[in-house]
């Protein structure tokens, strides 16, 4: 029989966060504008409502993960995904307090089922395919946001007004969650791995304490794009052109994590220099961008540079943890998504409340945090490659 990468699970949980993305997306591209430019809230708001939706979500990363080693990974998957149209409802309210409950929440249910699904598709496939089988999850996944981007504008052009398209956006969600019924759970790949020597799990731990700290840093730098969609914005006075503008990087993410997934490249070294540190440059680029004044069109450049790395990231680091032998990959999943989300809460406080003051700032310490994570791994692959 052939040997191959893609089989059911693989594509139909790749599907599932393609609808999943096609709906929430869309949400996330438009609920900053919903908010600042509609309701003519404080920056900060937004903020405050994104910090406590990447920090709390912490501790439901960790919480699924630790329940996906417990029971049954695809259930856990199902509720937690069957939640997130919450944010999708979320503006039938009034209330600034309901609506951003109701966000929140969705957000909290989001990182509930990532650790859990993440090890469903290191279950699914072979070591030697799990780098381009997870940049094929995370093409379909952004593709999906690209998609969002698109019905998006083209129902704005129609006149549909913003609120509309954010509940409009629950349907691709609710197909999301149908395609993961349909999951064979018992459907694993074996294979034997050779038990390691002492030294080795040692060595295997330091990588994942690490990595798990470097995960924290760029958390730290890892602003949600609501804040360069409100920077375009206000430079370009459009809000199409800012909607594009997360087009683009979607869409250079996705193709950059099928295309680097599918390289012969060390884990490690991806992630230093292909997506952290790629990262740190797209940051630091929009901070000139904006401080020295420069034309427009150079926010796009940016974007791009932003996208390449998330691409490399979201690839390679659940390839680094799936690789390294463990019985309890669900919960060191968990603890990936736990430490990036940590970091994204005292980011979008601190970028929230930097934003107000000088922009320019804020792309400055995102650089700064970016940096320092690739340095950490950096070091490591130096001295464990």
């Amino acid at each position: 029989m052939r040997d191959r990468w893609l089989n059911k699970n693989i594509l139909l949980l790749s599907l599932s966060a393609f609808f999943a993305d096609f709906g929430y997306q869309a949400v996330l591209i438009l609920f900053p504008i919903y908010l600042v430019f509609i309701l003519h809230l404080p920056v900060y708001i937004y903020g405050i409502i994104t910090a406590l939706s990447f920090g709390i979500g912490s501790l439901f990363s960790y919480l699924g993960g630790l329940l996906g080693d417990k029971f049954n990974k695809k259930y856990i998957v199902i509720l937690g995904n069957s939640l997130i149209p919450l944010m999708s409802l979320s503006v039938i309210f009034h209330s600034i307090w309901i609506i951003s409950i109701l966000y929140i929440i969705a957000w909290w249910a989001r990182y509930f089922r990532t650790p859990a699904r993440r090890t469903l598709v290191s279950e699914s496939s072979k070591s030697k395919y799990r780098s381009k089988v997870f940049g094929f999850l995370h093409a379909l996944d952004i593709l999906g946001g690209v998609f969002a981007i698109s019905f998006s504008v083209l129902f704005i052009f129609l006149g549909i007004g913003i609120k509309d398209i954010i509940i409009i956006s629950i349907i691709p969600i609710l197909i999301s969650t149908i395609l993961l019924f349909f999951i064979d759970n018992k459907n694993k790949v074996e294979e034997v791995i050779e038990k390691k020597e002492n030294i080795n799990v040692n060595i295997d731990k330091i990588i994942l304490i690490s990595l798990f700290i470097a995960t924290l840093f760029y958390g730290f730098s890892s602003f949600n794009l609501g804040f360069p969609i409100l920077t375009i914005v206000s430079v370009g006075n459009t809000y199409i052109l800012a909607i594009l503008a997360y087009g683009i990087y979607l869409l250079v993410s996705a193709f950059s994590g099928y295309i680097l997934g599918s390289l012969k490249i060390s884990p490690m070294k991806a992630i230093w220099s292909l997506g952290y540190l790629t990262s740190a440059i797209g940051a630091l680029f929009i901070g000139c961008i904006y401080l020295l004044d420069l034309n427009f069109i150079f926010y796009y450049i940016a974007i791009i540079i932003l996208g390449i790395g998330m691409g490399a990231i979201e690839t390679y680091e659940p390839t680094l943890v799936s690789l390294i032998p463990s019985d309890k990959k669900s919960t060191n999943m968990g603890y990936l998504s736990m430490f990036r989300s940590i970091g994204l809460f005292i980011s979008n406080l601190v970028i929230g409340f930097l934003f107000v003051i000088n922009q320019s700032d804020a792309y400055f310490y995102a650089f700064l945090s970016a940096l320092i994570a690739s340095l950490i791994i950096f070091r490591v692959s130096r001295k464990y490659q």
